[in-house]
């Protein structure tokens, strides 16, 4: 059974009856579309001519804004210094009786892709916070295409979160889509990854695992601590634009490289490049519920008979494993013929043996509308004009001189999300810090017992997170040395987000241990300590007057040591200070 005889069917039927099916156009910032409101026109009209009911327009290119009044400059090929693109778009999209869904995509890591040349904006991200970009583990930072923020630094992770929130606290967007989150996979292969090294992450990973060398590339423990950094921050803007605004979307352009996994067990899809090259663990992200969308990009050519074989494998795969979220395939019409674009879209709409079927399919990009195959070159280099683009997707005459069937006869809605208004479900978010909100605590195991049982684990900002948790009383527990066990009490409503925060006592270390060795006169001393903070220990022989008996010494995890030099002095006294 495939979804257009439903679809020509639903056609007859009232609006709130029709078929439900997404239907997409990507919409990149390198062209034409939305920088003035006569292109933000032509885009609606053309959406709607083609029977699309969702646009997912490029409003964060590379560390600028095609919007206004937000945290990075503005673009600089906006057409007028007071037009709002986001804002008109928005505008125009919901006027009429057919609206369009208007989703803000944003590049995630990727700051900046000239390497010969800086951002006129001197307020931008690239020139302000050259300290927060990722690098190779020989010290490059330029990947051959771009240079990138990287994910595990905890000023990156919380500057965009904060980027993509500002836009979903200020425009009326109807979801939030994530492009690039994940690592690059220039020089990457299968389970090695020579990205991620900047000396922030390094140090963040060191101390979390009590170690003191520079991981490989292959280390199997610094692999998925990379993956967790990009899973955290799509956890985070998850639950909090979920609480913002349940109906926002949060999708992704997740990768497709090769042939779909094997099998839809997790093992054949961790051989895949998405998880084992570039950290992008979408299936877990459907499964875990913390993404609403996943949209493959099955960028493939139809006219090459292993490339259609991947695009079947790949669209297949993604259909059988949603869990309980949405998928869409996503088409390259940028590099396949239109004919076979028109061989891709129904194909898409094909359900497996229980039933279940993709929800719709999204076309990159509007901006390159398509090419034909048409051997007499009626058509200037082979692309379709525009309108002819438009008539073939919806007219039945049109596609069948490309030898297929139009696509999208009738307009029809997009998919609900029936996971949002499941009052069987609840979710969890909250941040644990020291108790004035000054540090986040970076890396702990926190405890949630009750109706259901979880460990969650703190992000690099402190924030911890669950979804889909039964309703029901609650306690949330954290044990950390060095500070006061915590706990808290807390309720689980159904179809909401509830938060709980937890804060650990402001005197954060406390010494632990003091031993004096006769034999080489040396003391040592053991104590509680914080990440990321400088101590010095004092010593005095009358406990009134003390002096510094050790340099700065850095956290060196939960847990940190000092030996003293040889000294006579067995009764000397000893004291633990931060330094500010």
């Amino acid at each position: 059974m495939r979804r257009p005889l439903l679809c020509l069917l639903a056609w007859f039927l009232p609006a709130a009856a029709r078929c439900q099916e997404l239907r997409g156009f990507w919409v990149d910032a390198f062209h034409a579309g939305f920088k003035s409101s006569t292109e933000v026109s032509q885009l609606v009209a053309d959406a709607r001519a083609a029977n699309c009911n969702a646009l997912f327009v490029q409003i964060r290119k590379r560390g600028d804004a095609y919007y206004s009044n937000g945290l990075e400059p503005r673009a600089t090929d906006i057409s007028t210094a007071s037009f709002d693109p986001l804002a008109d778009l928005i505008a125009k999209a919901n006027a009429g009786p057919e609206p369009l869904k208007v989703h803000a995509w944003i590049v995630s890591f990727n700051i900046w892709n000239s390497q010969s040349s800086l951002p006129s904006q001197s307020s931008h991200p690239y020139r302000t916070h050259p300290d927060w970009l990722t690098q190779r583990n020989d010290g490059v930072q330029w990947d051959g295409a771009n240079y990138a923020f990287d994910p595990g630094h905890p000023a990156v992770q919380q500057y965009t979160f904060d980027v993509a929130m500002d836009i979903l606290r200020r425009y009326n967007v109807d979801g939030l889509h994530l492009d690039y989150i994940r690592y690059t996979d220039a020089n990457a292969t299968i389970g090695s990854n020579p990205w991620g090294y900047n000396p922030v992450t390094v140090a963040r990973f060191l101390r979390l695992n009590n170690r003191s060398t520079t991981p490989a590339p292959n280390d199997s423990t610094w692999l998925q601590f990379r993956r967790d950094q990009v899973s955290a921050l799509v956890r985070k803007l998850c639950l909090h634009a979920w609480q913002l605004r349940p109906s926002i979307t949060l999708s992704a352009a997740t990768i497709a490289y090769g042939s779909a996994p094997t099998s839809n067990s997790p093992a054949a899809w961790r051989e895949r490049d998405a998880y084992a090259r570039v950290f992008q663990d979408w299936r877990s992200w459907l499964e875990e519920g913390i993404l609403d969308l996943a949209i493959p990009m099955v960028y493939r050519d139809q006219t090459i008979a292993a490339r259609a074989s991947e695009w079947l494998g790949w669209t297949a795969w993604a259909r059988d494993n949603q869990f309980n979220r949405h998928a869409a395939a996503g088409l390259g019409n940028y590099l396949n013929r239109f004919e076979g674009t028109l061989t891709q879209l129904p194909a898409a709409r094909t359900t497996n043996p229980s039933g279940r079927s993709l929800s719709g399919t999204v076309l990159y990009s509007y901006g390159t509308w398509g090419r034909t195959q048409n051997p007499d070159s009626t058509y200037s280099n082979n692309y379709l004009p525009r309108a002819t683009f438009l008539a073939s997707l919806t007219d039945a005459a049109t596609a069948q001189s490309f030898g297929g069937t139009a696509p999208f006869p009738s307009p029809v809605t997009v998919p609900s999300m029936p996971w949002k208004s499941d009052v069987s479900r609840g979710h969890l978010m909250g941040f644990l810090r020291i108790a004035d909100g000054s540090l986040p605590i970076d890396g702990a195991s926190i405890t949630l017992t009750g109706t259901a049982q979880r460990t969650l684990k703190s992000d690099a900002t402190g924030f911890f997170g669950a979804i889909d948790l039964p309703p029901g009383a609650y306690t949330l527990s954290v044990s950390i040395p060095g500070f006061p066990p915590v706990s808290r009490s807390l309720t689980i409503s159904g179809a909401s987000v509830s938060s709980a925060n937890l804060w650990l006592d402001l005197d954060p270390f406390a010494i632990t241990a003091i031993s004096r060795n006769a034999a080489t006169r040396r003391t040592s001393l053991t104590w509680h300590s914080l990440p990321d903070t400088s101590y010095s220990v004092q010593s005095s022989d009358d406990l009134l007057s003390w002096s510094p008996a050790s340099p700065t010494i850095s956290s060196q995890g939960p847990s940190t040591s000092w030996t003293s030099p040889p000294d006579d002095q067995s009764r000397r006294f000893y004291r633990v200070a931060t330094i500010p």
